[in-house]
């Protein structure tokens, strides 16, 4: 990597470095000739050389050149110099919301909702462009102290969507397409993408400003995006029992987090007129000291949520008999057992068609395969497969490969119930 001193594309000297990750550095450098100090972010050469990051580091600079907004830093040059990827940019001071958050934890109201303001500003430019950032999260916003107040800049458009066909391209290539715990339903996927992934995302990051905790905190990543494909998102009295705060706003914040696009604000500038409204009413939190709520997360255990009820005379659910008597065999009939459900043990021999749910344990990959067969029988039920959360190949290999669903070990009864009664509900 450069050192201080050294000249990068000729014409930006390195002064200090500013940070470091996986990926790459970022560097005070001054820009030979105009003596203007820049951000200067450079690609580990390993990093560069590998497929698609490349495209992906090009792309950034491309999006950042077409999108011209106070809220976005500005971008000055892109090259390549002795193998090291470089993109020069607008030199920013000040700290990460992620900072901020660790720091204090829930904001007051006013401030949560008006840094949203000022993202969905840009973002509202952004989408205008079809430009999908794909990866909104804390970390990606950064707080400049100005005269008029405090702005939010919008940082690492690495990711941001120009086209369809990119996208496409970049996935099958097994890039990274976002962090787990603020991607939209539809992104977990892979599905097509428009502007209100990013509000799914937002409204991630606005229900952590204001109750200091993540929607589902505490979870191995593939678990995250499991409970995002499917569990519903805690209210802010679950989260925060202590914390007061309007139901209005709320209903914003969820409808941002709705499991289906359509369901969701129209565009950026619908949900910015709608927190506008939230922000000119009175409002009221109870009071709190600093630094309780981030910080409080890694403590914090699954709330508890009533357990809906199974389906009223449904068909019987199945375990499948090769796992029994197994512990987690012996496990999910005793859970669904505990749910209200008939449940019966079966062998992949019996007729299933009168069953009104078949689930299946995964102990090894052979059970993937063995669940695809029995949801490919034209007498089966909805099949489920029941594996660790932490277990992404098998979750996506569950969604992927014609199985109704997939539930997460260790079993949530409200999870559970949810999914079951489900498939209940489709075999009838």
């Amino acid at each position: 990597m450069p050192r201080v001193g050294q000249v990068v594309g000729e014409r930006f000297r390195v002064l200090r470095v500013l940070g470091q990750g996986g990926m790459g550095s970022v560097y005070e450098a001054e820009q030979l000739g105009l003596g203007r100090h820049v951000a200067l972010k450079v690609m580990h050469p390993h990093i560069a050389s590998a497929p698609g990051f490349a495209e992906r580091f090009q792309r950034e600079a491309q999006v950042l050149a077409r999108l011209r907004h106070p809220g976005s830093v500005e971008v000055y040059d892109y090259g390549l110099d002795a193998g090291f990827l470089f993109l020069a940019m607008e030199l920013v001071s000040g700290e990460t919301v992620e900072s901020l958050l660790l720091r204090e934890g829930a904001l007051p109201v006013p401030r949560a909702v008006g840094l949203a303001v000022q993202v969905l500003e840009v973002l509202e430019a952004a989408h205008t462009l079809g430009i999908i950032h794909r990866d909104l999260k804390p970390a990606n916003l950064f707080l400049e102290s100005h005269p008029g107040g405090e702005r939010v800049k919008l940082l690492d458009f690495g990711l941001a969507v120009l086209g369809g066909e990119l996208n496409v391209r970049l996935t099958q290539e097994g890039m990274a397409v976002g962090t787990p715990g603020f991607m939209s339903p539809e992104q977990l996927r892979g599905l097509p993408l428009d502007g209100r992934s990013d509000l799914y995302s937002l409204g991630c990051v606005l229900y952590e400003l204001l109750t200091g905790v993540s929607p589902f905190p505490v979870m191995a990543s593939a678990e995250v995006a499991v409970a995002h494909l499917y569990k519903p998102i805690p209210s802010f009295r679950e989260a925060r029992p202590e914390l007061s705060l309007s139901e209005r706003l709320e209903a914003v914040v969820m409808k941002a987090l709705e499991k289906l696009p359509e369901a969701r604000p129209a565009d950026a500038a619908a949900m910015r007129q709608d927190l506008l409204a939230v922000l000119a009413e009175p409002w009221e939190s109870a009071p709190r000291k600093r630094g309780e709520g981030k910080k409080m997360e890694r403590g914090l255990v699954p709330h508890a949520v009533p357990v809906p009820s199974p389906a009223v005379g449904g068909a019987p659910v199945a375990v499948l008999s090769e796992l029994h008597p197994s512990a987690a065999g012996n496990t999910l009939v005793m859970s669904l057992a505990a749910c209200g459900f008939q449940v019966k043990v079966v062998s992949a021999e019996d007729p299933l068609q009168e069953l009104g749910a078949l689930l299946v344990v995964a102990e090894g990959r052979e059970s993937l395969a063995r669940a695809r067969a029995l949801a490919a029988r034209p007498d089966s039920p909805p099949v489920l497969l029941c594996g660790p959360a932490d277990d992404w190949e098998l979750v996506t290999g569950a969604l992927e490969g014609g199985l109704f669903d997939f539930v997460p070990l260790p079993l949530d009864p409200n999870d559970l119930t949810r999914k079951v009664s489900r498939a209940q509900k489709l075999k009838r």
